[in-house]
């Protein structure tokens, strides 16, 4: 971006701009006299997807291309003289959702978050403006939630949960989770992986039979379901091994509560057929690792099998966590 000066406030500067309609001259003359204009070369990038923003652009000259990652791809939209973009992140203080890019050439009034507090407090008419504006993004994210909605309701149809435990099955989670690193690295907040696994399961259906070692995965799964958030996710990756997505989790710490929750449940657990000891009869161990947004979602799942390993060396009954990516 090239600045080409300070804004001039005047009634016709300010006439068709959304975000200064029906405000007084008099509120907001003396703040906006004080912004800078800015020229954006055709291509240039304006705001990026996952970076903080702290800059409303107002449109003076020229179009802005809007384009938006959702789980059917990508959206796009145009703003073009008197609109705006940023003002959501700038609000609330978040990274952006968007790439925002100049389609020609463009000259933008940039108003820091600052300057845009500002204006509300001095002028009502701004405020009103700027919920308005604020209203018509929101709007446009609902759409967004409700198409990945529909989206996770038809994978469901499609794909199918696990026969045995009523969790996930291995193709949904082989589908799901590479989306949910891509929204992450979109600027979606992270989440945690649980990688469980059955402490002695070969023991359990050799002492006991198969059918007890089905009803004890049957179990874990129930209590996976009882101990999850509405939120989270649980899936069958193989054998033995159930896997929880931990919507939302990004912190180690966080993540290891959740998992230790999900164990301790599991040595309550009390399977037909097998006797009750001293010692809990079922027990998992349990690897965590939370996402990083540089890696793929097979590195995600190395990760937390290396700490499930570890949870297994030491002894079992167990909730390791890897790290590190």
């Amino acid at each position: 971006m090239k600045a080409l000066g300070y804004f001039q406030p005047s009634e016709a500067a300010t006439r068709d701009m959304l975000l200064f309609e029906q405000a007084s001259r008099e509120s907001i003359e003396a703040t906006l006299q004080h912004a800078r204009i800015y020229r954006v070369a055709p291509g240039e990038l304006v705001l990026s997807p996952g970076a903080r923003n702290f800059i409303v652009y107002v449109v003076l000259k020229g179009i802005l291309r809007v384009d938006v990652v959702s789980r059917e791809g990508h959206e796009h939209s145009h703003v073009a003289r008197g609109e705006c973009v940023g003002e959501l992140s700038v609000i609330d203080g978040g990274a952006t959702s968007a790439t925002v890019v100049a389609v020609d050439e463009c000259e933008l009034l940039a108003l820091p978050g600052e300057t845009v507090l500002t204006l509300v407090d001095r002028s009502h008419a701004v405020a009103r403006n700027l919920v308005r504006l604020l209203s018509r993004r929101l709007k446009g994210s609902n759409r967004m939630l409700r198409d990945e909605a529909e989206s996770s309701e038809l994978l469901r149809r499609q794909v199918g949960f696990d026969a045995l435990t009523g969790l996930h099955s291995r193709a949904w989670l082989d589908s799901a989770l590479p989306r949910m690193c891509n929204r992450v690295r979109h600027g979606g907040k992270s989440f945690s992986l649980a990688m469980c696994d059955v402490d002695l399961f070969k023991r359990i259906n050799d002492t006991f039979g198969h059918l007890t070692g089905d009803r004890v995965l049957h179990g874990i799964a129930s209590v996976l379901g009882s101990c999850l958030r509405p939120t989270d996710f649980a899936a069958r990756f193989g054998g033995e091994e159930l896997v929880a997505i931990l919507s939302g989790t990004d912190t180690v710490a966080n993540a290891m509560i959740a998992a230790e929750r999900v164990r301790l449940a599991v040595r309550d657990l009390e399977i037909e057929k097998i006797p009750v000891g001293p010692t809990p009869a079922v027990t998992i161990s349990i690897g965590v690792a939370v996402y990083q947004s540089h890696e793929s979602s097979e590195q995600l799942i190395q990760r937390a099998d290396a700490a499930l390993y570890v949870a297994k060396r030491g002894g079992r009954d167990r909730v390791e966590a890897n790290a590190v990516a």
